[in-house]
Order: structure tokens, then C-alpha cells, then sequence
């Protein structure tokens, strides 16, 4: 996955929901709703059996099944699966990621697109940089009442014309970012206490990719993909290996760069963030203030004396 989150959909189209509104799928959308200050954007799409496969996109996606006959066959970026959907099966897929979903039969969908800014703000405390990478959320459907009946209620509030709807929304919003983000870290604790390490060669040469690409975006999609392995499987193995996500090592080796350059260049410090893989500079004072306890300006100030 994109470990900016910013990527495009392809084509000549903005996002998911633009690419739904106006692109090969465009006939089977029932309805399209969108509510909100930040706004979550829906859309309840009624499918006959065939391939819906979809190109990257930019936000947090999430797919509530209403209907469904016949078995899928999908792959949102964690491994090909066969399955069946029930009525009230949720699918998570995230930004960055190209899916795979061929239907054997017709169904009905609502996807809830979650912007990926607000999905990092509500998480930035705990999970600083998040890249909308849930983990175990995107291998298999899952189902959780509460989330069923938050999105719900954005559905009907998008009807409804509250005067107060933005804050009823915001707050829908914050509780279903906080429940998927729960419902990874168990899983996650569940995978990894039975996840195999990854090969040490294999290891020495991501880590080698990682070094000679840390200024340009390292996405989850391309190291699984040097390793040969699924993204779940990648993300999995290289924890047990490490001890951290491949966002928490990438984010790691990207600070301890800035910290080299700071040390021992006179480079600008805007001209260190680009060089280091940060979105900006204000984003690696963020960052480095978090991790390391002073900004880049006052570390240089410190080491240099």
C-alpha cells in the first residue's frame, strides 16, 4: 500500500467515487449520497456476476454487502480468496491498492469511502504517518454489529437534513476509524503470534531497496512485491523479523537519514525532508519532534554544539 495514501485512481478519474459515478461501472450505481463537513461519500451499487475489478484509489474504502448469490473470488491486496458474502459481511480495502473481485453471482454493495486525511487524524496519536494499511482487515469479510449500525446511520443522515448533521457525522466518523482500527490490532496479535520470520538474504535485500529508495514513496505493494509474497503474509513475516511494520522500519530508517544529513551536511533542512522520503518539512518536524524529542533544527543546533 501506498505509505503516502495520495495515490490516484488512473485514468482520467479523481477518486473511487468519481471513478464509480462516471466509469465502466457507472451503470449498475442504484444511488450515490455523500454527507458530511469532510464529507464520507456512499454509494449502494446492484451488480450481475463478472469481474469488477477497480484501479488504485486514494481513500479507505469500506464495503457493507447487502445482497449476494453465488461466491467472489477478490484479492484486496492481502491474498487471493474464494468466499461467499452474507448480508452484513463487511470488505476494507485501502488506499493505494489495485483489487481483484470477480462476482460468480449478482449482489448488491454500499461503499462507505473514508477520506484517508481523516482516517490519519483520528489515528495520528496512536499510529503516526498511517498509511490506511489495517492488517488482517483486507484478507477476509468480517462482520461487527456496532459498525453496521454506524453506517447505517450515516446512510439515513444523509437523508435526514439535521441542522446539527456535520457534528452527528464527525462523530460516526471518529467511532468507525476507532473500531477498525481495534478490530486490526486483534487480529494483528492473533497472526503474529504464529508468523514465521522472514528469510535473513531476503531481508538484506529489502533492507537494501529500502536504503537506496528511502526519498522516493515505499509502499507496501512494492516491497511484498520484492519479496515474492502476499501482502499480509510480507507484512506478517517482516514483523516477526524485525519486530516492526514495514512503515514503522521505513519510517525509522527515513529519521536516522535525517538525522545523518543534519549531522553532518549543510543542506536545508526542507531540502533533507524530500531527501528522506517526508512529505514535506513540516511533516518531518512532526515526525521527528514525536520520535525524537526536539525538531530537526534544534537536534543539528545540539550535535554540532
Amino acid at each position: 500500500m501506498s505509505s503516502q495514501g495520495e495515490l490516484p485512481v488512473s485514468g482520467d478519474y479523481a477518486d473511487h467515487f468519481d471513478f464509480l459515478s462516471r466509469g465502466p461501472y457507472a451503470q449498475f450505481v442504484v444511488e450515490r449520497r455523500s454527507v458530511g463537513r469532510r464529507p464520507i461519500r456512499m454509494l449502494r451499487t446492484a451488480q450481475p456476476a463478472g469481474d469488477f475489478s477497480d484501479p488504485a484509489q486514494p481513500d479507505v474504502i469500506l464495503y457493507k454487502a447487502l445482497r449476494s448469490e453465488g461466491h467472489t473470488v477478490r484479492d484486496l491486496g492481502a491474498g487471493r480468496v474464494r468466499h461467499r458474502f452474507r448480508k452484513g459481511d463487511f470488505d476494507l480495502q485501502g488506499p493505494g491498492v489495485a483489487n481483484h473481485i470477480v462476482a460468480e453471482g449478482s449482489h448488491e454493495l454500499i461503499d462507505f469511502i473514508l477520506p484517508i486525511e481523516a482516517v490519519r487524524e483520528v489515528l495520528d496519536e496512536r499510529r503516526p504517518g498511517f498509511n490506511g494499511d489495517f492488517g488482517r482487515l483486507h484478507a477476509q469479510p468480517f462482520r461487527d454489529v456496532f459498525l453496521e449500525q454506524l453506517c447505517m446511520s450515516l446512510w439515513r443522515e444523509s437523508e435526514a437534513g439535521n441542522p446539527n448533521g456535520n457534528l452527528f457525522v464527525e462523530g460516526v466518523l471518529v467511532s468507525m476509524i476507532a473500531i477498525l482500527s481495534s478490530l486490526a490490532e486483534r487480529q494483528s496479535v492473533a497472526e503474529n503470534s504464529s508468523a514465521s520470520p522472514m528469510p535473513s538474504r531476503t531481508l538484506q535485500e529489502i533492507d537494501s531497496f529500502i536504503e537506496a529508495n528511502l526519498s522516493k514513496n515505499l509502499s507496501n505493494t512494492d516491497l511484498s512485491s520484492l519479496a515474492c509474497l502476499p501482502q499480509l503474509r510480507f507484512t506478517r513475516a517482516f514483523k516477526a523479523a524485525t519486530g516492526r511494520t514495514p512503515h514503522q522500519y521505513v519510517l525509522a530508517r527515513r529519521i536516522s537519514r535525517a538525522q545523518e544529513l543534519l549531522a553532518a551536511s549543510d543542506m536545508p533542512i526542507v531540502e533533507i525532508a524530500y531527501a528522506c522520503g517526508f512529505a514535506s518539512q513540516s511533516h518531518m518536524t512532526d515526525v521527528f519532534r514525536q520520535k525524537i524529542g526536539v525538531t530537526p533544527g534544534r537536534y543539528r543546533k545540539e550535535v554540532r554544539g
